[in-house]
């Protein structure tokens, strides 16, 4: 009970002390204790800056707390994307956690979210592909130029001289060309009249033939006539020795004879030089003809067919007899048809020879004549580009003569661009490395943007499809919403962050100190900050900058402190900072009373914090006492 009461007094003492402090920093008369320095103010936004430090070098300003401002953001960038939200499910002041649903988003504008995205990535792959293809051209083109500068000036002079040669060249060759037109003016005519004369022996020639031709066709086409009929009658004997072959084989073989070499023949298809297949692919007759049951046909004469070795000589003669005068009958027919088949085709072979000789003599005729025509047609044409090259001549007279004249009366400024040209070629030759290493650098540039580009639309679909696919954009961290910039049915702001956060981990201020006050702190020194409202809290110095200053003598400094994790403040609250407070004693503290001060206990000794009696003022929390010894209480 008695510790308990000890720690209570100690805790109202320090608040008292502290608010009379914050009363003795706004004027230096109210102050019991020695001052080195006078009161600084400053005007700074809307908060009044004060300043004031003891003998001890206890230094003591005056700011206004402000706290960072957290955000989450889509990291969507550089996209046509439009998100529409379907409902907000947040309000400002919320705490939220990792995850927490923030806005829905409608399901139109996700599905055009997607399908949007993957175009702009596979633009933005096309985009690189090119960039890439296009990369590796120009910088093999700048290395082209590069070398071409650097082999221009190599042999910028051997250039030159033979620039000189091509310019005495072209005034060579416009002499020549005029030259060439006089000579076709006075030759060509000439030219025209001898293939004129040899024109008119070819068309002679080619008439004759063409009379030759003429009968020869005449010719063949009788030859043809004949050999087709031959070949009709050949055909028609065919079927009547066919007819009567087979009388004789049905009678033979019903009176037991041998009548294997009486065999049926096939037709003929007679082979004019309009058909495609060759007279060797003919189906051949007579002796060479093919048998309908695969036997040779033998064109001598026939021979009775003999009894087969089984037939009884001595049976009745009466009964063989009719069948028998049958079969000699069809026999002596059959032979007959064969003996006309025979000549058929002996008619057909002679047709056939006599068409094929006048055919040939018709066709090396026709090749003939075709020859002579053909060489009447290239005279013709010689002879039409000789008037042509006749009259083009006489028309470009003038004009050749002028060329002449021109590259003649120019040679001497040619001759000159022609040195200009060897200047400039050294010139590019000394400033080649220069150009190359400038467009090298350019074209990286180029395709760094396109790859940044195609990094940014395939990151912009990763995101979609991890984070907002599901249908809602979610908190990214846990923490308490400052405000929302989205609204239901507006589209969100893809660039811009969605939500702001309170910062409670870092609140800060920044305060002034003159030259000579500044001098006694140091970056990263443990300070006190203090309000009636939250009480104390520890800080630590982060920054020092130079401030606004009116002259030479009073130079400003702006001191910006950051409280601890944790520490009981609010943005806009405005507190007393404590420089060098470690060094304070009992008598310091004493000091810092104002005349209304009723309590005038000392510090307690080997606490490491003051420990005064009063009341607290309102709003002080107890439990954020710093920790004078540099150490937070548990």
């Amino acid at each position: 009970m008695k510790q308990e009461n000890t720690r209570s007094r100690r805790i109202r003492v320090i608040a008292a002390v502290c608010a009379m402090v914050i009363i003795a920093g706004g004027s230096a008369g109210m102050l019991s204790m020695r001052s080195k320095a006078n009161a600084q103010s400053a005007q700074s936004d809307d908060t009044e800056v004060k300043t004031a430090k003891a003998d001890d070098g206890i230094i003591s300003a005056g700011g206004t707390i402000t706290s960072s401002q957290l955000s989450d953001s889509l990291g969507l960038d550089n996209t046509a994307v439009k998100l529409t939200v379907g409902a907000v499910l947040v309000e400002s002041g919320d705490t939220v956690t990792l995850e927490t649903p923030l806005y829905q988003i409608t399901e139109d504008s996700l599905a055009k979210a997607e399908k949007t995205l993957n175009n702009e990535l596979q633009s933005a792959k096309s985009n690189l592909l090119k960039q890439k293809m296009s990369y590796q051209t120009d910088k093999n083109k700048a290395y082209l130029l590069y070398e071409s500068e650097k082999l221009l000036g190599n042999t910028a002079q051997k250039e030159y001289e033979s620039d000189m040669n091509s310019l005495d060249n072209d005034l060579k060759k416009a002499y020549d060309s005029y030259q060439e037109a006089v000579d076709t003016i006075n030759n060509t005519p000439n030219e025209i009249s001898s293939k004129q004369a040899e024109l008119s022996e070819k068309q002679s020639q080619a008439d004759s033939l063409q009379e030759k031709k003429n009968l020869l066709q005449n010719e063949v086409n009788e030859a043809k006539q004949r050999y087709t009929s031959s070949a009709d009658m050949y055909n028609e004997l065919v079927s009547e020795y066919n007819a009567s072959a087979g009388t004789v084989r049905y009678l033979g073989n019903a009176l037991g004879m041998d009548t294997s070499d009486i065999v049926l023949v096939s037709s003929i298809s007679a082979k004019t030089e309009e058909q495609t297949a060759s007279a060797d692919d003919r189906q051949p007759s007579g002796q060479d003809m093919m048998k309908t049951d695969g036997q040779s046909f033998d064109m001598a004469e026939m021979k009775m067919p003999s009894y087969r070795s089984g037939f009884d000589e001595e049976a009745d003669s009466t009964e063989a007899d009719p069948l028998t005068s049958l079969y000699e009958s069809a026999l002596e027919e059959y032979n007959s048809r064969k003996a006309q088949l025979k000549q058929a085709e002996s008619e057909y072979r002679d047709a056939e020879n006599n068409y094929k000789v006048l055919s040939q003599s018709l066709n090396e005729c026709s090749s003939e004549l075709k020859e002579v025509q053909n060489s009447v047609t290239s005279l013709n044409k010689e002879i039409s580009s000789l008037n042509t090259t006749l009259s083009k001549a006489k028309s470009n007279i003038s004009k050749l003569l002028s060329e002449y004249n021109s590259l003649k009366a120019s040679y001497s400024k040619d001759q000159l661009e022609l040195k200009n040209k060897l200047d400039t070629d050294n010139a590019s030759y000394e400033n080649a490395e220069y150009h190359y290493q400038i467009t090298l650098s350019t074209i990286e540039d180029e395709l760094t943007k396109v790859q940044e580009a195609y990094d940014t639309a395939e990151e912009n679909l990763r995101i979609f499809r991890e984070e907002l696919a599901g249908g809602y954009i979610c908190a990214k961290q846990n923490a308490i919403v400052y405000s929302l910039n989205c609204q239901e049915g507006r589209n969100v702001n893809v660039n811009m962050p969605f939500v702001y956060y309170v910062d409670e981990s870092s609140y800060k201020t920044i305060v002034e100190l003159d030259q000579n006050d500044v001098t006694q702190v140091n970056i990263g020194d443990i300070v006190l900050i203090y309000s009636s409202e939250t009480g104390i809290s520890n800080g630590k110095i982060t920054a020092i900058a130079e401030g606004t200053s009116t002259s030479l003598a009073d130079v400003r400094f702006n001191i910006t402190v950051e409280a601890d994790e944790n520490a009981n403040l609010y943005s806009g609250q405005s507190v007393n900072v404590y420089f060098n407070y470690s060094s304070m004693r009992s008598a310091d503290f004493s000091d810092f009373k104002s005349d209304k001060s009723t309590d005038g206990e000392s510090f307690g000794s080997g606490s490491g914090r003051p420990d005064f009696s009063g009341g607290m003022p309102e709003g002080f929390d107890p439990s954020n006492m710093p920790d004078f010894s540099r150490r937070k209480e548990d």
